[in-house]
């Protein structure tokens, strides 16, 4: 796996967290009853592109895995283990498959950036519960320190941001490593669309940190409810 400092490739608190479920009664209705994961092939399908959102240019890249097979990491405090499972390759809640792309042009309240967004599967139950483990590790997890068997170890701090609206679940917060020369993290944005989750990894811009903007997340979300159409 990348470095964890400042990567643009996906991945992968403190004083609140906010946690929007679904954002209107459309998005709740779609969600899928078939409980049956999204196979590689379908989320492949389901990644943005080019002419989705006005701007946007989506690489799905020379094919690198997102972790490194020795990547599995582990938090400390435990408590904050929701949020080192999303730079693991081996989580708590196994994805059954992970597909991945670099974004450039994201235009959004945090000015224009780059970054990446990683698609993956679960049984409905397992996204859900991964959504609440993110929501409950937040308000504990200002500070946590990550250590991984592939030989690194970094302390990074959270804060919580408005969660983007849009999907039947979202979190959003800013991510920062200790070592990160100018100070700089990433904005995460995690999105649950039935059994997958989109996983939004943005550099920090110069202005405030900002979620996703909503016209992406919304665009993924929806491409998600349609690959099995």
């Amino acid at each position: 796996m990348p470095s964890p400092v400042r990567r643009i490739v996906p991945v992968l608190v403190a004083a609140t967290v906010v946690m929007s479920a679904g954002c209107d009664d459309h998005s709740r209705a779609a969600e899928s009853r078939d409980d049956k994961p999204l196979t590689r092939k379908e989320l492949a399908k389901a990644l943005l592109r080019d002419s989705d959102v006005p701007g946007l240019s989506a690489d799905v890249g020379p094919g690198l895995p997102l972790f490194d097979q020795d990547d599995v990491v582990t938090a400390s405090p435990p408590t904050c283990q929701p949020l080192a499972d999303m730079m693991s390759v081996r989580p708590r809640h196994p994805r059954t498959a992970l597909v991945w792309e670099v974004l450039d042009g994201v235009r959004g309240a945090g000015g224009k950036t780059s970054g990446s967004v990683a698609l993956s599967s679960h049984t409905t139950a397992e996204a859900q519960a991964w959504m609440a483990d993110l929501a409950k590790a937040l308000p504990h997890c200002g500070t946590f320190e990550a250590t991984s068997a592939a030989g690194w170890d970094y302390t990074f701090t959270v804060q919580a941001l408005a969660p983007v609206k849009a999907g039947d679940q979202s979190v959003s917060y800013l991510i920062t490593n200790s070592t990160a020369p100018d100070g700089k993290g990433n904005v995460e944005s995690v999105i649950r669309t039935g059994g997958t989750l989109s996983t939004f990894l943005l550099q920090q811009g110069e202005d405030r940190p900002a979620a996703v903007p909503e016209a992406i997340a919304r665009e993924q979300h929806e491409r998600l409810l349609t690959v099995r159409r």
